[in-house]
């Protein structure tokens, strides 16, 4: 028996089968109770639990809980849809087959003949497409004749292969994509190639492990044909404020020379510690000088000339700040290693005498080892020290702040061989300060009115001859030399109301400076300075500083300079950050980057800098890109003194890990 009725648009009907209930609608709804089927015909509509199925029309077999779709069918689930042009559902296990099928998973498309809904949150594709670009047809796409989709997660498909406007590029025997929204434990893309210093490789095969929402580790191995295996380890965390850092390491035993190499680098920074401590560290551990060169393509590391590393504990004990330090440098040029281990200080809160007078009391212990590859020496050294100072307004007329610094300090011996020498020494210092204004009534450019800013100081410091030569200069402890001298100083600020609105606005500053020696009785060279800090120049230029500062002998009139610039041009397509240097003796630098957008889709960035004495660049750097909708063409070239390197990548922007480079280029060609 067949039962036809016929709903508008806007009909609903509803089937208790169970204790689930579907809902359906359709323009016709066909009964036929014999073969317990229900048939929707045009515009249908179910609805089951968080499953929403459009189509043109649609079977339900009743006692075989199954759906079956034809047409324009659209299956949705929660924030997933996948459509296609057939669909067969069974509601009690949630698998699904459809034909034709297109769906969006993350930043890319998939499409399949045939997709299977293996479980909730599983898909088969066969002869499946995957691909970012949005355009019909794609630029490019992977093919696959099995892929299986972990909603969420990744998509992995065995073998798979590159097509390129339809022409097939490459292949590999199987790739994965992630395609999380969110941290999730997995497997992370690789890439492969050939190189002159690594020949084949397979790099950045790695497995990325969530711990929890605040801590995560990275294991990672490079297989290098030249060098050998590579392994890595990475952990990130964030419990702040208990603690919150990184750590990286790495390890390679080189093919054919058996080098054991590797890299440490850790840090942290806990605002709660031990015993109410804080604590912090940046440590940095290289197995020899060249590690980072031979390993890494950022010009920073090739640039840096020491190792360091460095730890601090630090707590206040009765508002006594207690810090407990250590660290390590390694001169890179000369083999040479300098350790403080331990370096101990304290210090008092401030405190006041007659109401007047201010001082802190300070401590330092310190432990310093110089290792050379010719010589190891140890110093170590202690002291106290306290420096009580005031001021005090004269008359409202200037401003006195005397200061006197007390030290005293013990060695392990001075440069005779004394064991436990002392020192003990002070150093007084004065200074007068007063500031004076005038005002200039003066309408020029934009110049509404001007004010002069007088800062005139002298400055007197005394320290007796302590003989601080014959102790070690240790990192902390003061060196006392003596000093008896009368320095004078004018500290000059001019400040304008520019425009209609009158905005106030520095114009430039000038400082001149020198001393009477009563030692020598001489005076020191003359200094000067004269910054030029508001831009007088309309955009584009959006940045214009002039910086000048010297010195002049009295009395045999030689005199120095240097003279620095800094300009900063930027229009829509084009930008400019330039630096200039000159000293008197010739020496002329410029260092400039900025970015030039010559077209839409082309975008150079470049910064150097040249040495006019030698007439060459000591240092630059370019990098263009071309926007190839879905792709990008990077290129870049770097080179500091005799070292130069470049990539060159064709790479999808979305999935950046897919790339043709000259690493790959190297592999397919060799």
């Amino acid at each position: 028996m067949i039962i036809i009725l016929w709903l508008g648009l806007a009909a609903d009907t509803s089937l208790v089968d169970t204790v689930d209930i579907i809902h359906y609608q359709a323009k016709e709804i066909f009964y036929d109770l014999e073969k317990s089927l229900i048939i929707l015909s045009d515009s249908s509509v179910i609805t089951y639990q968080d499953i929403k199925l459009t189509s043109d029309s649609a079977y339900y077999h009743i006692d075989k809980n199954v759906l079956e779709a034809f047409g324009d069918c659209d299956l949705r689930q929660k924030d997933d849809s996948i459509k296609g042009d057939y669909l067969k559902y069974n509601i009690e296990n949630k698998k699904a087959l459809m034909t034709n099928a297109h769906t969006q998973i993350g930043k890319g498309y998939l499409n399949g003949k045939r997709v299977i809904w293996v479980s909730e949150n599983v898909i088969n594709a066969y002869d499946g497409v995957y691909t970012t670009c949005n355009c019909n047809p794609p630029h490019y796409y992977f093919f696959s004749p099995r892929m299986k989709v972990y909603l969420g997660d990744m998509v992995i498909a065995r073998p798979i292969f590159l097509y390129i406007q339809d022409v097939p590029i490459m292949a590999a025997p199987f790739w994965f994509v992630p395609i999380s929204k969110k941290r999730k434990s997995g497997l992370l893309p690789f890439h492969a190639g050939n190189s002159r210093d690594f020949g084949k490789f397979i790099r950045g095969f790695a497995y990325y492990f969530v711990i929890s929402d605040y801590a995560d580790v990275t294991l990672q191995v490079d297989a290098m044909e030249k060098k050998g295996i590579m392994p890595h380890l990475e952990a990130v965390w964030d419990y702040n404020p208990f603690t919150k850092g990184t750590i990286h390491s790495s390890y390679i035993k080189e093919i054919g020379t058996g080098r054991k190499r590797y890299s440490i680098e850790a840090r942290n920074n806990s605002a709660y510690f031990l015993l109410g401590s804080s604590f912090n560290c940046d440590i940095h551990y290289i197995s020899d000088n060249q590690y980072q060169q031979d390993f890494t393509d950022t010009t920073v590391l090739w640039l840096q000339k020491e190792i360091s590393s460095q730890a601090t504990i630090t707590r206040d004990f009765r508002n006594i700040k207690n810090s407990l330090f250590y660290e390590r440098k390694e001169k890179i040029a000369d083999s040479t290693i300098t350790e403080k281990f331990p370096f101990y200080s304290f210090t008092t809160p401030s405190r006041m005498i007659f109401s007047t007078i201010n001082y802190s009391v300070n401590g330092h212990f310190s432990r310093e080892r110089f290792q050379s590859p010719l010589d190891t020496t140890l110093n170590i050294g202690a002291d106290i020290s306290t420096a009580p100072s005031f001021k005090q307004n004269v008359l409202n007329l200037f401003t006195i702040s005397p200061r006197i610094n007390l030290d005293l300090a013990g060695f392990n011996e001075d440069s005779s061989g004394n064991n436990l020498p002392i020192r003990a020494a002070y150093a007084f210092t004065t200074t007068a300060t007063t500031n004076l204004y005038r005002i200039f009534d003066m309408e020029f450019f934009g110049i509404h009115g001007v004010l002069h800013k007088l800062h005139p100081r002298v400055v007197y410091s005394y320290t007796p001859d302590f003989h601080t030569g014959r102790f070690p200069q240790i990192f902390g402890i003061p060196q006392f030399p003596p000093i008896n001298q009368l320095g004078f100083g004018l500290g000059q600020e001019f400040e304008a109301k520019l425009g209609e609105e009158l905005k106030k606005a520095q114009i430039f500053r000038i400082n001149l400076g020198s001393a009477y020696n009563l030692q020598t009785d001489s005076l020191t060279p003359f200094q000067f300075s004269l910054e030029f800090v508001k831009n007088p120049f309309p955009k584009p230029i959006s940045k214009f500083n002039v910086k000048i500062n010297g010195q002049w002998d009295f009395y045999n009139h030689n005199y120095t300079y240097k003279i620095a610039n800094f300009i900063s041009l930027n229009l829509s397509f084009f930008s400019i950050n330039l630096n200039q240097s000159y000293t008197k003796d010739g020496t002329y630098q410029v260092w400039f980057n900025g970015k030039l957008n010559p077209t839409r889709k082309w975008n150079i960035s470049y910064s150097a800098r040249y040495d006019w004495k030698t007439k060459r660049f000591i240092d630059y750097k370019l990098n263009f890109e071309r926007d190839l909708h879905c792709w990008q063409i990077v290129f870049t070239f770097n080179q500091l003194g005799d070292v130069w390197r470049y990539d060159f990548k064709v790479q999808i922007k979305e999935i950046p890990e897919v790339q043709i480079g000259k690493g790959l280029l190297g592999y397919i060609i060799e």
